[in-house]
C-alpha cells in the first residue's frame, strides 16, 4: 500500500469537501453537488481496498464521540476556540473573524417563516446557543437552553435598480463589520434584504469561534429545509444529531495529552528549527506598534495556459493542486521579498469522525508549511520539496496550532502572527443550486499580512489576494502578482533554474524596450 499516494488523494478529497469513512466494511462518501466527478469516482473505486484499510485503522485507534453527562455545564474550549477567544480578548471589537455570507434567492420569502426556521435551527444546534467565558484563567464555553435567533429585515424594493444594488453592498459590508460579544449568544445573525417580491438576499454573519466554511454550508442547507417545512406545516427531513459540538470539545480535550500528540510536537520542533521568525515583505508603510484587522482584496485569475502547464508538472510529480499552488505562492513570495526560508500557513479540516459530518462548529486547524528555496532551484525541484513538506505536515496534523505555538515559544513581543504571516486557501467550486446563489461579500478585513485565496470552478481557477491595509497598498499586491509571468515561464520550462528564467526575461524586456 502506497501510504504517501493515498494521503495525497485524501488531501485532494478534503480540499473538495468530499468526506469518506468506513462502515461495516464499506466506503461511505459525502460530497457537495458536482464535486465528485467521474474521474474522482473511478479513482475512489481503484483505491477502495487500501483506503478502507487506512480508515479502519484510524477509526479503530480513535475513541468514539459520546454524549456528555447532563450535568456538564462548563465545557472546555477547543484549542482553536481558545486562540480566537484570546484574539478577541486582546483586540475587542475585532471583526476579522466574522464569516459573512450572502445568497441570492429568486423566490418570495416569508419573514415570519424565516424567523421560525432560524429559531428551529438554533434549537437543533447547541453551538448556536453557546457563549464563551474565562474564570481565573480557565477558558470555557456554556450552552444556553434557549436563545431566540437574530433575524433582521430591510426592504430595498422601492429603490431604483442602480441605487438598490449600491445600497445593498454598503449594507452588507456594514452588517459584516458588526462585532460580536462572545459572552452573549447568539453568535450568528441572519438578515433578509428584499430586492423585489421574487428576489431576496439572505445574509448570514457568524463568528468563526462557532463555525467553519463547512458549517456555513450545513446551516444554509438546513435553514432552507426548515423554512420549506415551516411553510408547508410539516417537519423537515433532517438527520438526527446524537452528539453536539460541546461533546466533541470534551473529547478533543482528552486527546491532547496522548503520546501521539507529543511525538508530533517533536516532529514540528525539528522541522521548524532555525526558521526565521517573520517573513519580511516589502510594504508601503512601516509595521505599526498595534496593527488593526482592516484589509482589502485584489482579484486574481490564473490564466488557463498557466493552469494547464502547472497541471502537467503536478501530474508528473504526483502533486495535488493545493501543493502546486502552494509552490506557486512560495515562488512569488521569494521573488517579491528575496527570502529563502519562511513558512506559509493554511487551514485543514479536522472532521475525522462520522458523527462530525453534520455537526456545526469549528473543525479547522492551521498547518505550517516550511518553504526553503533559492533561484538555483528549478520549479520542478521547488514543487517536489513542497510536496514532501506537505505530506509530512498532513502526517503530523493532529497538533492544534495553538498548542504548537506554546510548545515552540516564538517571540511574541511584536504584533505579528507567530510562525507564519502569509496564508493560502484553496477551495473547490460550491454549487448551491439555481434558487440559492452565493454572491460576493468583501468585509474589508484581513486576518494575516497577506492571504492568497483560490477557488477551482468550472471556468478555471480564480480568487483574490487579501492584504492588510496597515502595511500594503494595492500597488504592492500588483507587484506580487507580476511575478506570475516568471511562474508561467517556470511552469513552461520546469527543469530550468529560476535564475536562468529571470535572466532570460530581463534580456527580453531590455530588447523590447530598445
Amino acid at each position: 500500500m502506497d501510504k504517501r499516494s493515498h494521503l495525497q488523494f485524501l488531501e485532494l478529497l478534503s480540499r473538495k469537501n468530499i468526506r469518506i469513512h468506513s462502515k461495516d466494511g464499506r466506503l461511505q462518501i459525502s460530497a457537495p453537488t458536482g464535486a465528485l466527478d467521474a474521474q474522482l469516482h473511478a479513482e475512489l473505486i481503484r483505491r477502495k481496498s487500501d483506503l478502507l484499510t487506512l480508515l479502519e485503522k484510524a477509526e479503530a485507534s480513535a475513541k468514539p464521540l459520546s454524549p456528555r453527562p447532563k450535568d456538564a455545564k462548563r465545557i472546555p474550549q477547543t484549542p482553536a476556540q481558545q486562540g480566537l477567544w484570546l484574539i478577541d480578548h486582546h483586540e475587542p471589537g475585532n471583526v476579522a473573524y466574522n464569516i459573512p455570507e450572502a445568497f441570492l434567492i429568486n423566490a418570495d420569502v416569508e419573514l415570519d417563516a424565516l424567523q421560525e426556521a432560524a429559531d428551529l435551527l438554533q434549537a437543533r444546534h447547541e453551538i448556536l446557543r453557546t457563549s464563551f467565558h474565562e474564570d481565573d484563567g480557565d477558558l470555557f464555553q456554556s450552552v444556553s437552553a434557549e436563545v431566540k435567533a437574530n433575524v433582521g429585515f430591510t426592504d430595498l424594493s422601492a429603490l431604483t435598480e442602480a441605487n438598490r444594488d449600491q445600497t445593498l453592498q454598503k449594507l452588507i459590508r456594514a452588517h459584516a463589520q458588526q462585532p460580536f460579544d462572545l459572552q452573549c449568544p447568539p453568535l450568528a445573525r441572519f438578515h433578509l434584504f428584499r430586492l423585489d417580491k421574487q428576489k431576496h438576499v439572505l445574509f448570514l454573519n457568524i463568528h468563526h469561534i462557532i463555525s467553519d466554511r463547512k458549517s456555513v454550508d450545513i446551516l444554509r442547507e438546513e435553514l432552507v429545509a426548515l423554512y420549506q417545512g415551516t411553510t408547508k406545516n410539516e417537519p423537515a427531513n433532517l438527520p438526527d444529531l446524537p452528539v453536539q459540538f460541546a461533546d466533541y470539545a470534551i473529547w478533543m480535550t482528552k486527546q491532547m495529552d496522548s503520546k501521539a500528540i507529543e511525538k508530533q510536537i517533536g516532529y514540528w520542533k525539528r522541522k521548524l528549527a532555525g526558521t526565521p521568525p517573520f517573513l519580511e515583505l516589502p510594504h508601503s508603510r512601516p509595521y505599526p506598534n498595534k496593527r488593526t484587522s482592516w484589509g482589502s482584496t485584489l482579484p486574481v485569475t490564473i490564466p488557463l495556459s498557466l493552469r494547464d502547464l502547472l497541471a502537467k508538472v503536478a501530474a508528473e510529480e504526483g502533486a495535488t493542486q493545493f501543493m502546486t499552488y502552494l509552490a506557486v505562492l512560495a515562488l512569488l513570495l521569494h521573488l517579491y521579498s528575496g527570502s529563502e526560508d519562511f513558512c506559509i500557513g493554511s487551514p485543514i479540516t479536522d472532521r475525522r469522525q462520522v458523527t462530525t459530518e453534520r455537526m456545526v462548529g469549528l473543525f479547522l486547524n492551521m498547518l505550517a508549511f516550511r518553504c526553503q528555496l533559492t533561484q538555483e532551484y528549478s520549479f520542478r525541484e521547488i514543487l517536489r520539496r513542497i510536496r514532501d513538506t506537505a505530506l509530512e505536515a498532513y502526517d503530523n496534523s493532529d497538533v492544534p496550532f495553538q498548542k504548537l505555538v506554546r510548545a515552540l515559544k516564538p517571540d511574541r513581543r511584536f504584533q505579528r502572527s507567530p510562525i507564519f504571516q502569509v496564508t493560502i486557501g484553496f477551495e473547490s467550486y460550491l454549487h448551491t443550486g439555481e434558487d440559492s446563489l452565493q454572491i460576493h461579500t468583501e468585509p474589508g478585513t484581513a486576518r494575516y499580512d497577506l492571504t492568497l485565496n483560490l477557488i477551482e470552478n468550472r471556468g478555471g481557477i480564480s480568487g483574490s489576494v487579501e492584504y492588510c491595509t496597515d502595511l500594503f497598498d494595492e500597488s504592492d499586491m500588483v507587484n506580487v502578482a507580476q511575478g506570475l509571468a516568471i511562474v508561467h515561464e517556470a511552469a513552461r520550462e520546469p527543469d530550468q533554474t529560476i535564475s536562468d528564467i529571470i535572466s532570460r526575461s530581463c534580456v527580453q524586456d531590455k530588447q523590447a524596450t530598445l
